[in-house]
């Protein structure tokens, strides 16, 4: 049987992984509007969204996710090399194998969504 923090830890994750869920639905449409309606290049209309998530994160963690106050500077630091992470890994899949961007996004965020939220945790929230 899991311990107690174990499932707290696990139930906290669930939550985290809802508010990225959320966070890249939004990405993933302003990143489409900006695109597809405004003519902007896909990798600039991604760095816009990138920006409008980031605040909507820290509010989501702050409230929902860790329920206490995080440290602004440090998330920022934190989503900042996340984000960089991202955008390279976005760049290396739709640009170097081709991959649709939309797709490239969502894959990306999968494996991002790990690294951040361990940082976050253990940095930012910490207990």
């Amino acid at each position: 049987m899991l311990n107690k923090e174990i499932k707290k830890d696990i139930y906290r994750y669930s939550k985290f992984v809802f508010g990225g869920g959320f966070s890249l639905i939004l990405n993933l449409l302003i990143t489409y509007v900006l695109t597809e309606y405004l003519q902007l290049w896909h990798m600039l209309s991604f760095s816009i969204a990138l920006g409008i998530e980031i605040l909507f994160l820290f509010v989501y963690h702050s409230f929902i996710t860790f329920n206490k106050e995080g440290k602004l500077s440090l998330f920022i630091i934190i989503i900042l090399i996340i984000s960089a992470m991202n955008w390279v890994a976005v760049y290396f899949l739709s640009i170097i194998i081709e991959v649709q961007y939309l797709m490239a996004i969502t894959l990306s965020a999968g494996v991002i969504s790990i690294i951040n939220y361990l940082l976050n945790r253990s940095i930012v929230f910490k207990d």
